[in-house]
């Protein structure tokens, strides 16, 4: 059954396997491939070479870049044997997990037992902003597995890219020559934009140039109206949130108002309440006198005397009896 090797296994491949290897790429169970100089920028078919005067690419938002290993593999079995006699080594690559939380799209693919030569590779900048890469810098993981003497094929890797080093585009033979533009299916509308678009760029120069940069300018205005939507909608939710504590402002507002109203009311009937009782009370009191005077002569004889003074205390009395009843919080006999 096949294994997987770990950093003890692989430390064994170092300057036959795996050439021009660095010990710091060894991780438990794999080895992390670097970033080599030759590639091209797949937009605009630019070649370049890092390591010498440039040392590091920009890959613009909606711009693709093919670009190539630094290390070389030798899966090719004289060389495999050397290590391990009666098998073969198969790899698996995939990307690392730093380029998919950056928004870097980039392919996974596998080494067949028998090839040798440099790896090629295409990243996608699919995110909104630029992104930079350093030579060297690492960026596919290599997983090796090692074929149980069962497993071994029996016609190893002889394909076009075998021994060839550096970055070496597609070897995909194309379409037959001669095909009808009818003969083609797209997903182009016809009378659209993107028709408008493609049938510009297959007029020629200079007219090519201007479609594929009309193209790439709308690959970033997708991007843009992209990042509008996500700040709208967040504007929305900020909006309803707003809303929501306006409508529970106003409720407490109102049940505030409601609340005061009804106090003031009750304070209002409060207030009457104690002055009827102490008008009903004083006019009781006087009712009251006055039948007590006509019915005693005495009485009645000693008022005429001193009526003068005794009118001016019954006054006095008066007021200082509403002044007694307005400085109550409650109603008589009710302490609040």
């Amino acid at each position: 059954m096949a294994t997987i090797l770990n950093d003890e296994e692989i430390r064994k491949l170092f300057g036959k396997v795996i050439v021009d290897g660095d010990i710091s790429c060894i991780r438990p169970n794999s080895y992390v491939l670097r970033l080599g100089g030759p590639g091209e920028f797949l937009n605009s078919g630019k070649d370049f070479s890092l390591g010498t005067k440039k040392k590091g690419l920009r890959i613009q938002p909606g711009n693709s870049v093919a670009v190539t290993a630094f290390e070389t593999l030798d899966f090719r079995r004289e060389t495999v044997h050397q290590i391990y006699p009666e098998h073969d080594l198969h790899g698996f690559v995939s990307p690392t997990t730093d380029l998919s939380r950056e928004g870097i799209v980039a392919p996974t693919t596998q080494v067949d037992a028998g090839y040798h030569g440099t790896l090629n590779w295409t990243l996608t900048n699919n995110s909104s902003e630029e992104r930079r890469f350093v030579f060297k810098e690492r960026i596919f993981r290599l997983t090796i597995f090692k074929l149980a003497k069962g497993e071994t094929p029996g016609q190893i890797y002889e394909g076009e890219y075998q021994n060839q080093v550096g970055y070496v585009r597609s070897q995909r033979k194309g379409a037959p020559v001669g095909m009808r533009e009818d003969e083609w299916e797209n997903s182009l509308v016809e009378g659209g934009p993107e028709a408008l678009l493609d049938n510009l760029m297959k007029s020629g120069y200079p007219w090519h140039a201007l479609g594929q940069r009309l193209k790439i300018i709308d690959q970033q205005f997708k991007s843009i109206t992209g990042e509008y939507a996500e700040i709208r909608d967040t504007l929305d939710k900020i909006t309803n949130e707003v809303d929501l504590i306006r409508k529970e402002y106003r409720d407490i507002a109102n049940k505030i108002s409601d609340t005061v109203r009804t106090t003031i009311a009750d304070q209002v009937l409060v207030l009457q309440n104690r002055w009827l009782i102490g008008v009903g009370a004083i006019f009781a009191a006087l009712v009251g006198l006055v039948l007590s005077i006509t019915g005693n002569e005495k009485i009645f004889q000693f008022l005429q005397q001193n009526g003068a003074w005794i009118g001016v205390v019954m006054v006095l009395l008066g007021i200082i009896t509403l002044i007694v009843i307005s400085k109550r919080k409650g109603p008589p006999g009710i302490r609040t």
